[in-house]
């Protein structure tokens, strides 16, 4: 009998951490879809928040993520930085965001990406929306960014 209950509560502990994949307190009008994984969020008015996580053997820094980001999308990609911060996230962990913009097909879009690097893990958070939308949602999801759970 304890041996069932044993590989009982091994396999719903498997389940539910297996259901669990990656959270966010979602700011205001973002609706989670369901993903194998990753967390996707999108508004009526096509704001589109995505988390994900990228495996690195090497262990490289949060420094040096940071400045890999910022060169890709600035001088190889050509989008505009407008901003660029630091955060505490879960427990303290330091993380940063690069705020940028972009032009894409014709219109003005504004890209948000925030990263932290645990052991082997870098963890990131993007959000992007046309200029008008990503304005008026960019604080709330700057703000969302330390509730995010891996």
């Amino acid at each position: 009998m304890a041996t069932k209950l044993t590989a009982c509560a091994v396999l719903l502990g498997c389940l539910s951490a297996a259901g669990c994949g990656i959270s966010m307190r979602l700011p205001q009008d973002f609706l989670r879809l369901e993903t194998d994984g990753d967390l996707r969020a999108v508004t009526g008015d096509d704001g589109r928040i995505w988390a994900r996580v990228f495996h690195d053997d090497n262990t490289a820094s949060l420094a040096f993520w940071s400045q890999a980001l910022e060169h890709d999308l600035v001088d190889q990609r050509g989008y505009e930085r407008i901003a660029r911060g630091e955060f505490d996230g879960r427990r303290g962990a330091a993380g940063v965001w690069l705020e940028c913009a972009a032009n894409v097909r014709g219109e003005r879009v504004g890209y948000l990406i925030a990263l932290w690097v645990d052991g082997n893990d870098v963890r990131t958070v993007e959000f992007a929306a046309r200029a008008d939308v990503f304005a008026e949602r960019i604080e709330a999801v700057r703000a969302a960014l330390p509730t995010v759970r891996w």
